[in-house]
Order: C-alpha cells, then structure tokens, then sequence
C-alpha cells in the first residue's frame, strides 16, 4: 500500500461516538476489545467522546473482528440495541430534536459528512420517496459491520418520529445476504435489500410531514450549526498538486462517470486550467485513474477477500471483463491467479 492511500485510510473518518456501544455488547460474547484496539492502534476511551473523531478504516477492522470472533455477522448492527441516542454528539442530538421528518432528512443531507467521511451521499426526492445513498472509498476493505450499525442506528432515530410507519421505509446494503436476514428486518424494516450497488435508505414522501414529539427548533438549529461548525478540514498544502487529485480520485473511483469537470470543481478551477497543469505535471487524468485502479486493484487482491466482482465494481468497471483485461495489462495474470499467488 502507498504511503498516500496509508494516509488516506486514517484520514477518513467517523465521530468517535458511534461506537460508545462495541465494548459492551462485544462483552455480552465475551470478547474483551482491548487487545484489538491497541493492535488496530485505537485508544477505546475515545468511544466515549461527543467530539472526537477516529479512523474510519480501524474502526471497521474493529468491528469485523468482533464479528469474526462472535460469529456473528449481525454483530454491528446488534451493536445498536446498546447505543444510547446523542452518542455521536451534535449529529445525534440534531437528529433527536428534528421538528419534522422532513427536517430530519435535511440535517441528515447536511452533515453526513461530518458524522463520517463517504465517496458518494446523495439526496433526491421524487414524487414516491427522498432517498439517501452513500458508499465508502474502496480503500476501505471491509465495512459491513460499520454500515449495518449505522443504517440500524439512523432507522431507530426514524422510528422515533414515524413509530410503526417505519415499516413502509425501504433499506437497500451493499453487504451480502446475511445468514439470519430476518433480524435485519426486525431491527430496521421489513423491506430491506441486500448485496445492492448502493446504501440506501428510502423514506415515503407521505411521511415527510409527520412532527417529532419530541422534536426541539431551538436545540436543532443549535445542533445545526455546531455541526457545520466541527466539520473536519482538508490541508490541501501538506502534498502536492498530483498527488491530491490521486486522493479524490481514490475516493471517486467507484463513479464511473467521474469526470475532469468534477474533479476540476472541486478544486474550484476550469477544465482547461486542470489540464494545463496535469500536462505540466506529465500526466492526464486518466493516467492517474488507470494508476489508481492498478493500485487499489492489488491491495484488494492481495490483501483482502472480497470477491473479484465486488473489486470490479468498487474500481466502477461496468463489466468483470474489462476489469480482467486491465489486471492482465498491469500484472501479467489473471485477478484470480494473482489472488492465488498470495498464498505461495
């Protein structure tokens, strides 16, 4: 792995918050966290905070571990039947004291980017449903107990405005068919999907109206803006030109509709300027996307087992044979032999 994506995986990250409940109910099967932690170098005190933050990727290792030796592929979002409500600080609280559920959509829209770092999160409303999507960055091997928790985190808040209309909310997870489905849809809604291209959470429009008796203006708006206030900050100084559009890059990298324009947004300059100084760098953007990919490709290859149509699809290849081809181009071999040299 380079040093880039090594600093790319502790640099996104998740409020410290969400996992105040793993200690607990990794006791209640007799797992004791501590070793873990200090191996995936996690101080658990943190957990506890409303402010902190902590490496995304090493909480998730965290919590597949915990599956692994529970056996339980459940375990995250058994995990949310011990998380007390504001554990994440102002995202949480926000979300207790949204007036409606409309509201609680938009603070939802507003800063899942500040509660944890995705690749993708996008809103839309049409006449049926606002649906809420979101991914991670491939770097981030596995994420299933970490999705699992918070989408069963996120639906309870729901239920607590809507009550037993929660049922008529749909969940689609890009996790695979769990060994016990039936749990999921006991503890979300009955209507969840499973081994999707997205994370989605899909609220009927009739529902958006509905007021939250317990919900607070004041205490929202509050929640509101020390959220925007605490978002986390890039230093765009600390690399150079090349090498941060290889991080958007690696965090886009799914999107296979990612374009120059895009990328050139985000750093508030035009197309032709973004070339210009590419060009001036001795590359192109789809030197850097086809870099990136050869990257990636070998660290999930090598290094994790997720299947080959899932890396495939996490690099946005529309296709297993087009992602075979380019595996070919870079190694000389095929993604599954070069899964299998691993082991040699």
């Amino acid at each position: 792995m380079s040093n880039l994506m090594k600093s790319l995986t502790d640099e996104l990250t998740t409020v410290a918050g969400v996992a105040s409940a793993v200690s607990r109910h990794a006791l209640s099967y007799g797992i004791d966290i501590n070793p873990i932690c200090k191996a995936l170098g996690i101080d658990p005190a943190i957990f506890d905070s409303l402010t902190a933050r902590i490496s995304l990727d090493r909480l998730c290792r965290l919590l597949e571990a915990c599956a692994v030796l529970a056996d339980d592929d459940a375990f995250g979002l058994r995990c949310s039947e011990r998380f007390a409500a504001g554990s994440t600080g102002s995202f949480g609280y926000g979300l207790l004291a949204a007036p409606t559920v409309r509201d609680f959509i938009d603070f939802m829209k507003e800063h899942f980017a500040y509660v944890t770092h995705t690749s993708h999160f996008k809103l839309d409303i049409d006449e049926r449903f606002a649906r809420m999507s979101w991914t991670f960055a491939p770097v981030i091997a596995k994420r299933d107990q970490y999705v699992d928790m918070w989408a069963a985190i996120l639906i309870a808040r729901l239920r607590d405005i809507v009550a037993a209309q929660t049922e008529i909310v749909e969940v689609d997870l890009e996790r695979p068919r769990p060994h016990n489905a039936q749990i999921f849809r006991s503890m979300m809604t009955k209507k969840v999907s499973f081994g999707c291209k997205l994370n989605e959470i899909r609220i009927p429009v009739a529902l958006m109206s509905i007021r939250n008796p317990r919900g607070d203006e004041k205490l929202f708006n509050l929640m509101d803006i020390q959220c925007r206030s605490m978002r986390p900050s890039e230093n765009r100084l600390e690399i150079s030109f090349v090498e941060q559009v290889r991080k958007q890059m690696m965090l886009r990298i799914s999107d296979p509709a990612v374009s120059l324009r895009d990328i050139a947004q985000y750093f508030g300059i035009s197309e032709r300027t973004f070339q210009r100084r590419l060009s001036e760098h001795n590359t192109s953007l789809n030197e850097i996307r086809d870099d990136v990919r050869r990257e990636i490709s070998h660290q999930l290859l090598t290094e994790s087992d997720l299947p080959i149509s899932e890396i495939c699809y996490r690099l946005g290849y529309s296709a297993p044979s087009a992602f075979t081809r380019s595996v070919t181009r870079w190694f000389g071999t095929t993604p599954r032999l070069l899964r299998e040299q691993r082991n040699d």
